[in-house]
């Protein structure tokens, strides 16, 4: 169901139709309103481009911000806690512009008791939908999720194209549209009874959080939170325990912020991740190999101190083999 479209580089790509809702919305701005355009070596990057160079002409109030991000993979517009990796159009256009001016976006379907039920909710979920551009049950369930995320920043949502992105699409396993996916874990797909997935973000085990929530936490400033919540369950989550050896510096980092905190509390629960941390050290680049061994002697588990050992004499670069004495240190 999902092809590989031309990339679409028209200046005049918005249709007339939507070109002068746009221009009627910006009209009645009376201040201004900003967005986040993720950019990256991905071809596409052009058409959120183009689509963000024609909606601030056609609505002058409306300030794009691009950024380079090395650590997305796709395009995307970001409007606080909702990602656009589609161009909004047709029928998903007015709740968009909705959104970016902050205005309820009227739902028949999304009720207040279900709204209600999550203004306590506390622990992260990250959804997905997948739309398809002439999809007719696509726009309802758009309009539903955005009146639902609206003012509950715990939970992220991602609207994504599944023509536009048919990588990320076949990645999924999706095929048809539109489909909901909470957490990579629970999908729903057809027509969606949002009640179904709310009753599902309430209930889940917190263990389930996907390792993209975490790392959302991390950026919001929560990490205690995080270290709370294995914390108060007594287990390591195990998509905290893919943070730890991340490849990307500042994921690794604020996960090991969170390992500190939990080592300082628990040290029997922070052991917990010492058979998985040993396993990734042999398949770990040089830089992450240290901070494996920064964590193994943070741990406070003296059983590991044989096995650092033996590495004091490996073929390890300098750096490597100092943090093996450090751990050691840290141990003894």
């Amino acid at each position: 169901m999902f092809h590989t479209p031309g990339v679409i580089r028209d200046p005049q790509m918005i249709p007339k139709e939507d070109a002068q809702k746009i221009t009627r919305w910006g009209q009645e701005l009376d201040e201004d309103i900003f967005i986040d355009l993720i950019l990256t070596d991905d071809e596409r990057s052009g058409t959120f481009r183009d689509f963000c160079d024609n909606l601030t002409r056609m609505a002058p109030n409306v300030k794009v911000k691009p950024e380079n991000n090395e650590e997305s993979t796709f395009p995307a517009i970001q409007v606080g806690n909702v990602r656009y990796q589609a161009i909004p159009g047709g029928k998903v256009l007015e709740p968009f512009l909705d959104i970016l001016a902050n205005r309820d976006t009227p739902s028949p379907t999304a009720k207040a008791s279900v709204q209600n039920k999550l203004s306590d909710n506390q622990i992260p979920a990250w959804l997905k939908i997948y739309i398809m551009p002439h999809c007719p049950f696509c726009p309802k369930t758009v309009v539903q999720f955005l009146s639902l995320v609206k003012g509950n920043p715990s939970i992220k949502l991602t609207l994504i194209d599944g023509a536009l992105f048919p990588e990320m699409a076949a990645s999924d396993n999706i095929h048809s549209a539109p489909t909901v996916l909470l957490e990579d874990q629970f999908r729903w797909t057809g027509s969606i009874q949002i009640e179904e997935v709310v009753d599902m973000i309430l209930n889940r085990n917190p263990s389930q959080i996907s390792a993209a929530s975490l790392k959302a936490m991390f950026e919001d400033g929560s990490a205690v939170a995080v270290a709370n919540m294995m914390l108060d369950r007594g287990e390591i989550f195990p998509a905290f325990m893919d943070l730890l050896v991340h490849e990307k510096w500042p994921v690794r980092l604020a996960a090991m912020v969170v390992f500190e905190t939990i080592a300082e509390e628990n040290r029997k629960l922070a052991g917990q991740t010492i058979p998985f941390l040993w396993d990734c050290f042999s398949r770990a680049e040089d830089t992450v190999k240290g901070d494996i061994l920064y964590l193994l002697g943070n741990a406070g588990d003296k059983t590991v101190i044989p096995k650092i050992e033996t590495l004091l004499d490996g073929p390890y670069p300098v750096e490597v083999i100092d943090a093996a004495k450090e751990a050691l240190e840290a141990l003894k």
